[in-house]
């Protein structure tokens, strides 16, 4: 009996012990930047240097040796659908002109607060990575014609932005204008999709809700939508006229119909309209912007590009930066 007592008591202790495990994981302060677990440097070469002065500064952990785990830590197996498999690591010469462009594109064009506060806290740089069990790797696709495949593929994750294919080409791409002018607006688009879309509201740095909610308010219904739409967002909410995807405040649509007549567009969804926004002020200066036809033409884009700067000053990011001030 006193032996069934002993292993009750234990399995009582136990059980206790786990409950409060659960409690504080549950009280995590995941937003705050944590010891990092890497060794920096984590070799002898000359970019070494500004990578461990990256992590001193604003504890951003700049790697390129990494795991599996690394890449696709996750809260739990729901926050998460995508893996991703590092076939094989950034390149030497890669890294090298990757950490230039980081510093040039990325890391310079932010205030010591956003970065100590806002960034995230692993940049990692891969070679070549596979989606899932996919046999062909994540492509390149920022060299591309297409609109879509021109915003091109960084990856982010719970607490990391990840720049795929730092591989030896990958100085002989960034050498073009208009490659490295996509992949400096890709990477601070995908720094701002860090920071709008996190995986669990327990990271959150800013408040995005509040920020997509306002936005949203300067879309409008078109006149042509079906009966009873109050969603400017909806796909009920459709035009006829070009031109009107402009005066309703969009950039991009979602839909083209032109099987028959008569053809009509409709809206995109929120996010969709959201980074079309922020890949149009990032793509030019603040002059640019601001002598625009688009800008200038038409109040509801004019309110929308308006109210993103505004928004994102609040917390230290000027948008501006990515295209020009000047």
């Amino acid at each position: 009996m006193k032996k069934i007592n002993l292993y009750i008591l234990l399995f009582g202790i136990s059980f206790i012990f786990t409950l409060c495990s659960c409690e504080k994981e549950d009280d995590l302060k995941i937003s705050e930047k944590k010891t990092q677990r890497f060794d920096l440097p984590q070799g002898k070469h000359d970019f070494d240097e500004q990578i461990v002065e990256w992590y001193n500064d604003y504890e951003t952990a700049v790697l390129y040796k990494f795991s599996n785990a690394d890449i696709n830590y996750h809260f739990t197996s729901s926050s998460n659908d995508v893996n991703y498999d590092v076939k094989v690591e950034a390149d030497e010469e890669g890294i090298r002109t990757a950490v230039k462009f980081l510093k040039e594109d990325f890391f310079d064009l932010y205030s010591d607060k956003v970065k100590k506060e806002l960034f995230p806290s692993k940049i990692l740089m891969a070679g070549m990575l596979y989606q899932n069990d996919n046999y062909v790797p994540l492509w390149d696709t920022i060299g591309y014609g297409n609109l879509s495949f021109r915003k091109g593929v960084l990856i982010r994750g719970v607490d990391h932005i990840t720049l795929p294919h730092v591989d030896k080409e990958f100085g002989e791409r960034i050498s073009k204008p208009e490659y490295r002018k996509r992949l400096k607006i890709a990477i601070n688009r995908t720094f701002i999709q860090f920071l709008m879309q996190p995986y669990d509201d327990v990271i959150t740095k800013i408040d995005y809700n509040s920020i997509l909610n306002t936005f949203s308010t300067y879309s409008l219904i078109s006149e042509d939508a079906k009966s009873g739409t109050t969603n400017p967002y909806s796909s009920d909410n459709l035009w006829y006229t070009e031109e009107d995807i402009y005066k309703l405040g969009f950039l991009e649509y979602s839909t083209y119909w032109y099987f028959w007549e008569p053809y009509y567009w409709t809206a995109p969804d929120l996010n969709n309209d959201f980074y079309s926004f922020l890949g149009f002020i990032f793509s030019q200066t603040k002059s640019e912007l601001q002598a625009n036809p688009l800008y200038t033409n038409y109040p509801q884009i004019k309110k929308k590009c308006d109210y993103l700067v505004e928004a994102f000053a609040k917390y230290g990011i000027d948008l501006y930066c990515v295209g020009g001030k000047e």
